[in-house]
């Protein structure tokens, strides 16, 4: 009776212990994506270093209370470890951060002799197989249970083992410690679930999640993220790529000369405007609003002179705008900085930077002008 009730301690501990392990993930993913949009920084590497640093360093905790510990609660640890070890292929974004963070576990695992030769080359292939089910397309997508099958045929092989090479673990121990393991996946798998419904629902309910509210054309979050998958895609057979970071000159003396009111139609006027041009030359080009009066297009595919001409010409049609309001008329300029990301920038945020600086450029050199790679056009 008493190792009955141990059982379903050690069940009933894998379970609690790896849901408090997500909420403190996803915890931890919401803040960083906050930080991020607020220093206006599109890194990728910024936005998964603290997710592997927290699950990096869960496992080594789990590893330093090993030490020492009675077999029970031993073996409830490295079930643990596991179980966070291969979820941590669904959560990780990369095929470096999944390589590192199963290598951290293969040396953790090797530090308790469990791993050789052969068994510590099969555990990576079966990590890596977990990784690979995000590509198995949409039958696996749209019946999200397949996605366990995997993981769950690994837990039973390895507490399988286990219970045949470790006298400590019994049968029914490792019996209960593949219970364990296998209702921690359920739990991970409903808590997703529900995660994902209510994010719909949100996402519903609030367009500018992806759209500022006032302008209709995409946020800032769009921005950082279209960017960050346009700059990753540069190679060779995709070398062009134009960033253009633009504002509208005096707007500040337009909120207080003519109201706040006139101001959002500047920017609305504009926003739409602009939107049409791009997208008249290439569906592939968009406008974003990146602050108040701010925005920036993404222009892929195009050499430095075919983006000078483009802006040039958004130039001109912002020139020619006239907008009409309660007590007359209102026409506007705007200042433009033009930077071509290259691989040498390192980080779609340095293009960015550079691109923000040629615009204040313009705006010191006296507004409605355009600065191309730091150079006056």
């Amino acid at each position: 009776m008493a190792g009955l009730t141990i059982y379903i301690g050690d069940i009933f501990l894998a379970v609690v212990s790896t849901l408090g392990f997500m909420t403190v993930y996803t915890q931890i993913d919401a803040g960083t994506k906050r930080r991020l949009a607020q220093k206006r920084s599109l890194s990728r590497l910024a936005g998964s270093l603290p997710k592997l640093a927290y699950i990096g360093a869960i496992l080594i905790l789990l590893r330093g209370l090993e030490i020492g510990a009675p077999a029970e609660p031993y073996w409830l640890f490295v079930n643990l470890q596991l179980i966070i070890l291969v979820y941590s292929n669904f959560l990780v974004q990369s095929v470096p951060a999944a390589l590192g963070l199963q290598t951290l576990g293969l040396v953790l695992f090797v530090s308790t002799g469990g791993i050789n030769w052969v068994t510590g080359p099969l555990y990576l292939a079966a990590c890596l197989l977990v990784y690979s089910e995000r590509f198995w397309g949409k039958r696996a997508a749209q019946h999200q249970l397949l996605y366990l099958v995997v993981p769950i045929l690994i837990g039973a092989v390895f507490w399988l083992a286990v219970a045949t090479e470790f006298p400590t673990v019994t049968r029914a121990g490792g019996i209960a410690h593949f219970l364990g393991y296998g209702w921690a996946y359920l739990a991970l798998w409903d808590y997703e679930h529900y995660q994902r419904k209510d994010q719909q629902v949100l996402a519903q309910l609030t367009r500018d999640v992806q759209y500022d509210a006032l302008t209709q054309v995409r946020n800032w979050a769009m921005f950082q993220r279209d960017f960050s998958t346009q700059y990753a895609a540069l190679d060779a057979e995709h070398p062009n790529l134009a960033l253009v970071a633009l504002d509208v000159d005096h707007f500040k003396w337009i909120n207080d000369d003519h109201g706040h009111l006139v101001g959002n139609q500047v920017l609305m006027t504009v926003a739409s405007q602009l939107e049409a041009k791009l997208q008249q030359r290439d569906a592939a080009f968009q406008l974003y609003r990146t602050g108040g009066e701010e925005f920036a297009m993404i222009l892929p595919g195009l050499t430095l002179s075919e983006a000078q001409t483009l802006v040039a010409d958004c130039q001109k049609l912002l020139r020619g705008l006239v907008i009409r309001h309660a007590t007359g008329e209102l026409r506007i300029t705007a200042s433009f900085g033009l930077a071509m990301a290259t691989p040498q920038d390192g980080s779609p945020t340095a293009v960015f930077k550079r691109a923000d600086r040629y615009l204040y450029q313009s705006k010191t050199a006296g507004r409605d002008r355009v600065t191309v790679e730091g150079q006056a056009a």
